[in-house]
């Protein structure tokens, strides 16, 4: 069923998520790195984040159940790794580093999935996490005069994907706030090292003044359940 799913349904939405993704994402998050780490990227689409690690020298290895993004992989240097990233993974070594990256809000169970990133970590090893939070000031507003938890963040699709999402096809499955992330790590003895705020988004020219007036990166920070939008975080045991 997962496969039909990330096959199908998700698979366009997978080629729009690599054109948007990069390094980027992870950049200012990573931490010192030993020449030749190892590195997990987990539901890693098509690698478009973590190939750069490839080129700085690492071995990266990219867990993915979608064909085309499987494909991608192999053509930036990256290992694949064919498996369903909601069961058990078949994993005997482990990792310096594991990537989460835009991941935890697509599966039913999301503390199962960082347990098994947490199970490969290797002694010293950190995960980076981000996902998209719910819910800001704008999506709260949103919620409350459209009655839709389609975040808006999703135009990023253009107009014609987004206005194809609805509540029973949205690829959101899960909903997190700060204080949820931080106690599903606490869930598996993960000690959070850095967490990193992005403002909330906003698509109106008055209402993108208003976000960088009062949601910016020097004030996110001071109230994220209502001012961010997303959360990156690095954690280790």
């Amino acid at each position: 069923m997962h496969a039909d799913y990330y096959n199908g349904f998700y698979q366009e939405l997978s080629r729009i998520d690599a054109q948007g993704n990069s390094f980027s994402k992870i950049e200012g998050l990573l931490p010192p790195l030993r020449p030749g780490a190892r590195i997990l990227d987990i539901g890693c689409g098509h690698g478009t984040t973590s190939a750069e690690l490839v080129q700085r020298g690492h071995h990266v290895f990219g867990m993915e159940i979608n064909q085309d993004a499987l494909a991608a992989l192999k053509a930036k240097g990256i290992t694949p790794i064919e498996h369903d990233i909601t069961a058990p993974f078949e994993l005997e070594e482990t990792f310096d580093v594991v990537l989460l990256l835009d991941v935890l809000e697509h599966v039913f169970d999301p503390a199962a999935l960082l347990g098994e990133a947490t199970r490969v970590l290797a002694p010293g090893g950190h995960i980076l996490v981000t996902v998209p939070l719910y819910f800001d000031l704008l999506d709260r507003l949103r919620i409350l005069f459209t009655g839709s938890i389609v975040s808006y963040d999703n135009r990023c699709y253009g107009d014609a994907l987004y206005r194809r999402f609805r509540s029973y096809n949205y690829d959101h499955i899960r909903f997190f706030r700060p204080k949820d992330m931080v106690e599903l790590c606490a869930l598996h003895a993960l000690q959070v090292e850095a967490v990193h705020y992005k403002p909330m988004v906003a698509f109106n020219p008055i209402a993108k003044q208003l976000v960088r007036l009062f949601a910016n990166r020097y004030t996110v920070g001071l109230n994220p359940g209502l001012l961010a939008h997303s959360m990156a975080l690095r954690v280790t045991r």
